[in-house]
């Protein structure tokens, strides 16, 4: 199969890397192009990721490849440019358009549904399954692909039998919005004491690379994601497949769109909890070991038994039919 992804950014490199399991895990031809995020930070984010400026070069390119395409696949939606150049080719609006949504209603980037902007007629429209699917109610939950090379089930944390608990904090953003917000004033000053506790290690992770990322997950017990807006993040992904316990905010809504999305009706074994809630959360991982190892091989096999790549990316095949 011939696919085609499009987006106006990176996306915290969801297209990109869903596009690379499709290649490497199904044998299709699959490529990502997107118009915004130039710079060798968002390259790292999504290596295998094309990013198209306005010259005939790129144009030629992005052309070759769509004309070949039987699936499109937008993500969020079709910047103006690649949608100019999309018209020259006769008969485009009669392959398979998707259309998909990694960002919340009334916020940058996408602010609502633009899927009637684009002026196709879409085979499918898909919801990322997280705390997305209430905000797009006709739309299909979908799961985030987790694919890189060097996360592999095989390479997970252990827990500390000595030392402090070290525990990642990475956020992709610093954006207060509804539903994009990382932070806020209380959840800050829970992480200031966790920075205190001498029983902790807090590493905060900004601007460097996926593999860094991974890298650090994997000798650490703790990945907390943000617990501000009911949702959860690819940081929940990563730290489950990592074997660390996962700390998020995620809500009942959320849980359900997971269930539809990933097929499944058993709950991931992470710990929710609000901003009040983090620092104590992480006393109790530190006074019953136990659990803390529980929950970190809980995790892990679960996101090798229900998350991984190989299970989810057939998913899409389906829906492409």
């Amino acid at each position: 199969m011939k696919i085609v992804h499009i987006s106006p950014s990176v996306l915290a490199g969801a297209p990109g890397m869903l596009a690379d399991a499709q290649r490497e895990l199904l044998g299709h031809h699959s490529v990502h192009f997107r118009v915004g995020d130039p710079g060798p930070h968002r390259d790292l984010m999504s290596p295998n990721s094309i990013q198209i400026t306005n010259n005939a070069i790129d144009r030629e390119a992005f052309l070759v490849h769509l004309a070949d395409a039987e699936v499109i696949h937008v993500h969020n939606f079709v910047p103006p440019l690649l949608l100019r150049w999309a018209a020259s080719i006769p008969a485009i609006y009669d392959r398979t358009w998707i259309y998909q949504v990694h960002s919340p209603t009334h916020e940058r980037p996408l602010f609502g549904d633009l899927s009637a902007d684009h002026g196709v007629r879409w085979h499918a429209k898909l919801a990322v399954c997280h705390a997305h699917p209430r905000m797009f109610p006709d739309f299909r939950p979908i799961p985030n692909v987790l694919y890189r090379p060097f996360i592999s089930q095989n390479v997970h944390a252990a827990p500390s039998p000595a030392g402090p608990l070290r525990v990642v904090h990475s956020p992709s953003t610093h954006s207060q919005g509804r539903w994009s917000a990382k932070s806020d004033p209380l959840f800050e000053l829970e992480m200031d004491r966790l920075k205190a506790d001498p029983r902790v290690t807090v590493e905060t992770l900004e601007g460097v690379s996926p593999r860094k990322v991974a890298m650090t997950r994997h000798v650490s017990q703790v990945s907390i994601d943000e617990v501000i807006t009911g949702g959860f993040h690819l940081v929940s992904y990563e730290g489950l497949a990592a074997g660390n316990v996962v700390i998020n905010g995620a809500d009942a809504l959320s849980h359900a769109a997971f269930a539809l999305g990933f097929r499944t009706t058993e709950p991931p074994p992470w710990i929710v909890t609000d901003s009040a809630g983090v620092h104590q959360e992480i006393v109790h991982l530190i006074n019953d070991p136990g659990r803390l190892a529980e929950l970190m091989a809980a995790g892990h096999d679960y996101f090798w038994r229900v998350m991984a790549p190989a299970r989810v990316v057939p998913f899409y095949d389906e829906i492409y039919a």
